[in-house]
């Protein structure tokens, strides 16, 4: 079966990374392997591209690989040199959407490339935890200001009770206009109407002359959806949430126990 699968895409957080947020050797072996046999190895997150830089060099990808970070806002090569896909939303769109979650007392960042903004004098916990994973600088503008660099994603964070009551009522003020994921249940990420992971592997498919029928992809939360429902191999870790599950094609060990090399070493024997 593995004759046929030339990319392999993984989510991180919650599938490749166990709990510590940690890559374990295992994996790490797993994936190196896989790179050494000729197989494209993409990592696929809703991280910011920073976030997941380490990881590049501890598996061994180069400027010939391909990653997928801000949740599919943003596909290019390791090495920043090219760039397949970014998203471009505007200032005003991040002061628009950082005024109506305010109204819930919910937090509201925008992401870049390189740094990250927050209009909320206070700072949310919750932007200052994905700054330090992102590896983002944080700046807290004032009212008048502007993002001086593409926005790339933004964000709602807070109470989950808060949160699924704003998305209910966003969804009515703002129709579709914009691409809606909650990737944990304190999270809202808001991003450039059609981004998703799936679209952003459909572009590097193209890219690589490859098609879904050469795709593999793991996965652990509902943003991995569309990916798993792309893919010829579309694998859940134990620890996915249920619908997650319902639609893969397999369900491995979970991410604490090495569930993507597990599964991995089972398909390539």
């Amino acid at each position: 079966m593995m004759t046929k699968i030339q990319i392999v895409a993984t989510d991180l957080d919650g599938t490749l990374l166990n709990s510590h947020l940690e890559l374990t050797d295992k994996n790490k072996q797993a994936l190196r392997r896989l790179k050494q046999s000729g197989v494209h190895v993409v990592l696929c997150t809703g991280r910011p591209f920073n976030g997941m830089a380490h990881l590049i060099d501890e598996i061994g990808l180069d400027d010939s690989d391909y990653t997928i970070s801000y949740n599919g806002s943003l596909v290019q090569t390791c090495d920043g040199q090219e760039i397949l896909h970014r998203a471009n939303l505007s200032t005003s769109d991040f002061k628009c959407i950082s005024d109506f979650f305010g109204q819930y007392g919910l937090g509201v960042h925008a992401m870049t490339m390189t740094k990250m903004f927050t209009y909320n004098k206070t700072i949310h916990p919750l932007t200052v935890r994905e700054a330090y994973l992102g590896n983002l600088d944080l700046t807290v503008l004032q009212a008048e200001e502007e993002v001086p660099d593409n926005i790339i994603k933004l964000m709602a964070v807070g109470d989950p009770w808060q949160l699924d009551q704003a998305i209910n009522d966003f969804s009515h003020a703002f129709g579709e206009a914009y691409s809606l994921n909650k990737s944990e249940a304190f999270y809202l990420e808001i991003m450039q109407k059609g981004d998703n992971k799936a679209r952003a592997l459909q572009i590097l498919l193209e890219k690589l002359r490859l098609s879904s029928d050469n795709l593999m992809a793991f996965g652990n939360n509902n943003n991995d959806l569309d990916m798993i429902r792309l893919a010829k191999i579309g694998v859940a870790v134990d620890n996915a949430s249920a619908s997650l599950k319902r639609e893969s094609d397999y369900v491995t060990e979970s991410n604490d126990n090495d569930g993507v090399a597990v599964f991995l070493e089972h398909y390539c024997a």
